[in-house]
């Protein structure tokens, strides 16, 4: 059944995230093909930067009442609709103005759609695995994220030199999407339910509704409809009552920790995005062409694909977050070095140094939501999951702005700085922590001693 589950969850990620970094390569190329200014590139691309960072509050909600999985497959077919348009948005009008608004609509929506996506499948990495399993299933989702990134445009470039750029998003990117969304549907969601039992003789299938507690009252004296009315009445009250409770994300975020948990996750990924609107002007500078531009562009994804898998054989604690958190400005001040051997370890680096970050921080901030709420965890999973997919791509408006506005101080001067608030967050995270790892510890002491006592 694990196997199954992480299988299932795996495709998902790599065929998204591969679809998704087909418009990076292509639509620039194409934008300035039929003559629109570069200038508008950066309002479509921020476009989707916004929808991505919106939506996950808002699915979430969507997630117990409907089915996570199938708010996923409409998210699906949502992004294979979106492909087709963006394959014939330079058809529908010669105006500019025109076809930049619907890039920038088109764009914004799309943004959306693969953030549902994946918060639906960070939320079920959390939710159907066990606490010690679910380190394991981040490290695979993470890698497969990783393969979709090297997939994406490179097949998405063989597509377009082959068959051009309407048919390439119009036709095989969009049927892709679509196709995936059917094999979800049809094939991949019985694996992908929330169970409370895992034993096949006694499954209770709660993807919709999975906090409500199924307890039917047995006895000679009761008519069994009568108690069945009687149970679903009471199962009602107690949904209304408990709905009443269910902290909400601005609610969550209120505890330190858990915000902790999300700007450490923002601030990890400036990281990058900070540097990648600029680096291809640093390669350029020191020689290197436009495939090995391209090359170097690839590596840090090609290194964070075994690296997810290692991290697994760390110890999972919050010292392995924080001295992950610590040494990414490393990675982060050697891109800025003035020598393409010191720009090559660095990109390497920003492939292995924050990985433990990926894939231990998720669960590390449900057991602490756990711990404040443990009466509500499906919401609190999808409250969460929507929380942490949220702060990650919302890094992508911080790190697109900072990056270009530091810019004039110079590429050596904007790393240095970067990594200063890296360095920053993560004493943050070790020190503004601490309180929760006490608690932890005291919670430890008590319940060996109680276990003594019993003994």
């Amino acid at each position: 059944m694990y196997d199954r589950r992480r299988l299932a969850l795996s495709l998902i990620a790599i065929v998204s995230n591969a679809a998704f970094t087909t418009i990076s390569p292509i639509l620039p190329l194409e934008v300035d093909k039929h003559g629109i200014s570069e200038s508008y590139i950066s309002l479509i691309f921020l476009s989707f930067s916004i929808g991505s960072s919106i939506s996950p509050i808002f699915a979430a909600r969507y997630f117990e009442s409907i089915g996570t999985t199938k708010v996923m497959v409409y998210a699906m077919m949502g992004m294979s609709f979106n492909f087709c348009c963006i394959g014939y948005v330079f058809t529908t009008s010669n105006d500019q103005t025109i076809v930049v608004g619907l890039l920038t609509f088109l764009q914004f929506f799309m943004g959306a759609f693969f953030s549902v996506i994946t918060t639906g499948y960070y939320s079920l990495a959390t939710l159907l695995f066990a606490e010690k399993e679910s380190t394991n299933i981040m490290s695979y989702i993470e890698a497969s994220v990783g393969i979709g990134y090297i997939l994406g445009p490179i097949i998405s470039s063989l597509i377009y030199d082959e068959f051009g750029y309407q048919s390439t998003f119009g036709t095989f990117i969009s049927l892709a999407m679509m196709l995936m969304a059917f094999v979800t549907w049809r094939y991949l969601a019985s694996h992908l339910r929330y169970k409370v039992s895992e034993d096949d003789s006694n499954i209770i299938d709660t993807d919709v509704e999975a906090h409500t507690p199924l307890n039917i009252t047995h006895g000679s004296s009761y008519n069994s409809l009568d108690a069945s009315n009687r149970n679903h009445s009471h199962v009602q009250d107690t949904r209304e009552d408990s709905l009443q409770h269910y902290p909400t994300t601005l609610s969550l975020l209120k505890f330190r920790t858990i915000l902790i948990g999300a700007s450490s996750i923002l601030w990890i990924n400036v990281s990058w995005t900070a540097i990648e609107p600029l680096l291809a002007k640093r390669l350029d500078s020191l020689h290197v062409g436009k495939k090995g531009i391209g090359i170097i562009f690839s590596l840090s994804s090609i290194i964070y694909v075994p690296s997810v898998f290692l991290v697994q054989y760390l110890p999972r604690h919050v010292l392995t977050i924080s001295l992950s958190i610590m040494l990414t400005p490393i990675a982060v001040l050697l891109t800025g070095v003035k020598s393409l051997p010191s720009v090559l370890v660095g990109i390497i680096l920003l492939g292995i140094l924050p990985t433990p970050v990926w894939v231990q921080l998720l669960p590390w901030i449900q057991e602490e939501s756990t711990i404040l709420f443990p009466d509500t965890k499906r919401h609190l999973n999808d409250t969460i999951a929507s929380i942490y997919n949220s702060s990650m791509t919302l890094v992508q408006l911080v790190g697109y702005t900072i990056g270009p506005l530091m810019s004039s101080y110079g590429f050596t001067r904007m790393t240095q700085i970067v990594a200063c608030l890296i360095f920053l967050q993560s004493m943050l995270f070790y020190f503004g922590t601490k309180y929760s790892r006490r608690r932890k510890d005291a919670s430890r002491t008590s319940s060996n001693l109680s276990n003594k006592q019993i003994i």
